[in-house]
């Protein structure tokens, strides 16, 4: 089992409601000196103050050497293919060919993000499968023709190409039909968010299935898992300073959070962790739901959950 940490990139639960990203950079430094497999970003562009992705996974490549750099996700649809193309080979390079490109599509409350860059909502699914098959063209071929629903390039060449041969692999969210059938045809990894183990096996195994069906290698897939947590000896405690950090996150009132993720002792996360493994999950992105120091954070995980997998 691999582990990953969420960056502290959201300043509605920063110090004082700000964003420090001073802070940001010492989680991602601490976190390779721990020995975490990478470190991830989010995207957000109206909806709260949140550090735009590449740009701090570009400061945190750095100061880092081997840490894989992640975003948890991209936002796709919002960016023309040519330009997300040339953001991330250039990211790629930067850090020698470390960056995974964790993309989707985003759910209902963003939607005045897509309007206030005249994306429409509605056709987010169809830009965001023309933009794999786009990027993969420009990263790998020296001219490309394309002719799409949204997007129309003749003779285009994009003369930067990724540190990765064809490009870095590309991890898809999403747990409906359409999502996971677009992960077993054009994804170098699934990263699912709020699923059950159980559910998680079963969805795993309709992906290999599609998989085949599409001429690939289900191994080939890597598994991954996007969860929150809150880890204290104090169960109701972990429980309360959960909520609040998610409602404050995500700028919203939530009758229950136990879908996010699991809130209690240091052992409840680690039978939970084995349940997910035994389920297939491969690689763990963590988010930290607490107003503790983000650096201690990572340690005391590092320490009590981490390394006993």
């Amino acid at each position: 089992m691999k582990f990953g940490i969420i960056l502290p990139v959201e300043g509605n639960v920063g110090v004082k409601g700000k964003i420090d990203p001073h802070l940001t950079l010492d989680v991602g430094l601490r976190a390779e000196e721990l020995g975490y497999d990478s470190v991830w970003a989010g995207e957000r562009l109206l909806i709260s103050q949140r550090l735009e992705p590449l740009s701090i996974l570009a400061g945190v490549a750095g100061i880092t050497q081997t840490i894989k750099l992640g975003t948890a996700v991209l936002i796709a649809p919002l960016r023309h293919p040519v330009i997300l193309a040339n953001q991330l080979a250039s990211i790629d390079l930067v850090s020698n060919g470390r960056l995974i490109a964790g993309l989707g599509v985003g759910a209902e409350r963003i939607k005045p993000e897509y309007d206030s860059v005249g994306v429409p909502f509605t056709e987010r699914g169809g830009r965001l499968d023309e933009c794999l098959s786009i990027m993969k063209k420009l990263w790998s071929e020296d001219t490309v023709d394309f002719h799409g629903k949204y997007y129309n390039l003749v003779n285009v060449s994009m003369r930067l190409k990724p540190k990765q041969r064809n490009g870095p692999p590309i991890w898809l969210g999403g747990t409906k039909k359409v999502s996971l059938q677009r992960v077993a045809k054009s994804g170098d990894g699934w990263v699912p968010f709020e699923i059950l183990p159980q559910d998680y096996a079963v969805t795993s195994k309709s992906i290999s299935d599609k998989a085949l069906k599409n001429g690939r290698d289900p191994s080939k897939i890597e598994r991954s898992l996007y969860i929150t947590i809150n880890v204290k000896e104090d169960v109701t405690s972990a429980k309360n300073e959960a909520h609040k950090y998610l409602e404050s996150y995500y700028n919203a009132k939530f009758a229950s959070i136990a879908k996010f993720g699991i809130f209690g002792k240091a052992t409840d996360c680690v039978r939970a962790f084995e349940d997910y493994a035994k389920a297939g999950v491969e690689t763990i992105i963590v988010r930290f739901a607490s107003f503790s120091n983000p650096v201690e954070e990572i340690e005391l995980f590092s320490k009590s959950v981490a390394s006993l997998f």
